[in-house]
């Protein structure tokens, strides 16, 4: 194979210059695969770049490609403010330029993973006449998904992220813990020392409202008429965004689509921390140049059946077929009972308490992988109960649900939930939930008893005989931002109290979707 691979500075019409490398299988016209990175720090052609082409799947199964660094990334020119209009319009400005290469053949292919992604959604919200099929890993066309679960912000919308993407503009940013200070509002102007509206704004929006809807990836699944290969984790904090981008395919384009769910999290690869054996969850290198070779040659795809949900089964080691991740719906009871266990049939009413203090939280845990977690009881301000062992082994696929009534002496806290399987005496993380109490109760008062019935994203998991399930309830997990246990905005707060909060056990369970269909595939 001669492949060819130069590279240029293309200009945009406002003037900046954007580092381009086109990737070549040799002479002659090619389907053209395009993708765009804030990532890849090599901008010049190099002997390692020519051999890295050598490699690339795309051009050994006969792909063009045409790779370029975003506004302000590496080898472009301009600044790099995340998700801005530009990056839209620089894509479809390369689109047209990419038409006139003598090499294209008039079929185009779409390849990103978490903000390339990104870029690439945005160029959706009209049609593409020449786009043949795409395929997107670890991303969801609504930030909203991937910043807040139920009004709870995920790590300050991504704030160590932004800080990199924007290092180029901003070479001086301090990131000592001074400025994880209240109000939150403020954490880029103690960073950059100015604010940087694009992301405080993230943090004023806790709910999903014009503002999230503006954003013009909203809305691009429903209007998607060409087959989208899509591929996240378990523990992928875009899991519950993709799974709502599967659920919004209109159902033909579904019905030629494919939905790859690993046991990861949003690099998708095993990480060094977990110990928990997840053998054959890695998702195949090649699977997206398969894909456009089973849309384009209508060849069958190795790894997944258009139209089906494709998903690992943690604590099997299997894969199966589903229509799509909500297939099941939680309906098998765990009762929570005062003494810590977990039992079948509704307890004797009784309560739980603890305290939550913003300031000295002491449950810390990690997230983004299947890891081996500290022991049931081990901390003062978490409530655990543990179901006794299974006598059979019972297998789960879909969303878990917590349906909780509880309290607090605040006007607002959070409640955090999260599922564990154990075996061997060891315990690890499944699946997690977290509202806030004015989200679910938008009039609750301090001292009011509510029923919380919150929805996980979907997991999948087998527990085996003599296993058990363990359920963990707190206002905190490094996962998210501390609630300021006040009713004001979380980036506004100033101020915060101490928690009194309450379980009320005899009809608080988690309910758990029995999976139906046993076949394997």
């Amino acid at each position: 194979m001669s492949v060819r691979v130069y590279d240029l500075m293309l200009p945009m019409p406002d003037g900046v210059w954007l580092y381009t490398r086109v990737l070549l299988p040799g002479e002659g016209r090619y389907p053209t695969v395009f993708q765009r990175t804030t990532y890849d720090a090599q901008a010049a052609v190099t002997p390692e770049t020519v051999r890295a082409a050598e490699n690339n799947p795309f051009i050994r199964r006969g792909y063009a490609v045409v790779q370029q660094h975003c506004r302000g990334s590496f080898g472009s020119e301009g600044a790099c403010i995340p998700y801005a209009p530009e990056e839209r319009r620089d894509g479809l400005d390369t689109l047209t330029w990419i038409r006139t290469l003598p090499h294209y053949n008039g079929e185009l292919y779409l390849s990103g993973g978490s903000y390339t992604a990104s870029v690439l959604l945005m160029l959706l919200d009209e049609p593409i006449p020449d786009l043949k099929a795409l395929s997107v890993t670890a991303q969801t066309e609504s930030m909203y998904h991937r910043n807040y679960f139920n009004g709870m912000c995920r790590s300050f919308c991504g704030f160590t992220w932004w800080l990199a993407m924007i290092a180029r503009q901003h070479p001086t940013i301090a990131q000592d813990k001074d400025i994880f200070v209240r109000p939150y509002r403020d954490i880029m102007k103690r960073a950059i020392g100015q604010d940087l509206p694009a992301f405080t704004e993230e943090l004023l929006h806790d709910r999903f409202d014009a503002f999230w809807r503006d954003d013009p990836r909203i809305g691009v699944m429903e209007k998607l008429r060409v087959p989208i290969l899509m591929t996240s984790g378990w523990f992928d904090y875009y899991c519950y965004g993709m799974c709502s981008m599967w659920e919004k395919l209109a159902p033909q384009t579904r019905a030629r689509s494919c939905f790859l769910m690993t046991p990861y999290g949003h690099d998708l690869c095993l990480r060094a921390g977990s110990e928990y054996p997840l053998t054959h969850g890695a998702p195949p290198a090649d699977r997206e140049a398969a894909w456009f070779d089973a849309v384009r040659l209508g060849r069958p795809f190795p790894y997944g059946t258009p139209g089906s949900f494709r998903y690992y089964m943690i604590g099997e080691d299997r894969w199966y077929a589903a229509a799509g991740p909500y297939e099941n719906e939680p309906t098998q009871p765990l009762y929570l009972t005062a003494d810590g266990a977990m039992t079948a049939r509704p307890p004797r009413p009784g309560r739980r308490t603890y305290i939550y203090d913003p300031e000295r939280p002491l449950h810390h845990d990690r997230h983004d992988y299947m890891f081996l977690c500290d022991e049931a009881h081990a901390h003062a301000d978490v409530l655990s109960f543990v179901s006794e062992p299974f006598e059979q082994a019972q297998a789960f696929f879909g969303p878990v649900a917590f349906h909780v009534q509880a309290a607090s002496d605040c006007d607002d806290t959070a409640f955090f939930f999260r599922l564990y399987l154990v075996e061997d005496g060891k315990a690890y993380n499944l699946v997690d939930a977290v509202t806030t109490l004015l989200h679910a109760a938008p009039d609750y008062r301090a001292g009011e008893s509510r029923t919380l019935h919150i929805l996980s994203q979907p997991t999948a998991f087998r527990v085996r005989p003599g296993c058990r399930l363990r359920v963990d309830i707190s206002s905190f997990s490094d996962c998210f931002v501390p609630h300021a246990n006040t009713a004001e905005p979380f980036a506004l707060a100033r101020t915060t109290r101490v928690a009194r909060n309450t379980v009320f056990c005899g009809d608080s369970a988690v309910l758990l979707p029995r999976k139906k269909d046993e076949t394997g595939k």
